[in-house]
This record gives structure tokens, C-alpha cells and sequence, in this order.
């Protein structure tokens, strides 16, 4: 993810997502990421979800099978 954001200039860390502060959350196909989420592995499919603040949302489950992908 980190590269990602590097790529756009805009900053990924544990208390920020691009403009947005606030204690970051991560959850990574439904389960909670507990480490920096500028280190979370982007690979095909996954699932990954960024919340700022709390309280923070239920992870959704993205269903590809439609996908063509």
C-alpha cells in the first residue's frame, strides 16, 4: 500500500490516510491488520480496508466472482 500511496504523494501511516488524521484502522480480507498499513502487500483480490477514527466500520466482504478480473 505504501508504494500506492507514494506513487500519488499522499501520505499512509498509522494516524493518516492521505488528508485524512486519525487513529487508522486496517482490516485486510475481514481481519484486522495490527501493523503499518503502508506495509500491507497489494495483491490481486484483496480486500483491504482503511477506517479513520473510530468508531470504525464492519469490514465488507467484496465478492469477485462477477468480476471478470
Amino acid at each position: 500500500m505504501g508504494n500506492f500511496f507514494d506513487i500519488w504523494h499522499q501520505p499512509l501511516s498509522t494516524t493518516q490516510v492521505g488528508s485524512a488524521t486519525g487513529t487508522v484502522t486496517a482490516y485486510v480480507n475481514g481481519t484486522r491488520y495490527t501493523g503499518d498499513p503502508a506495509a500491507i502487500p497489494m495483491t490481486s483480490h484483496e480486500d483491504i480496508q482503511l477506517d479513520i477514527g473510530t468508531p470504525t466500520v464492519a469490514p465488507l466482504k467484496v465478492d469477485w466472482s462477477h468480476a471478470q478480473l
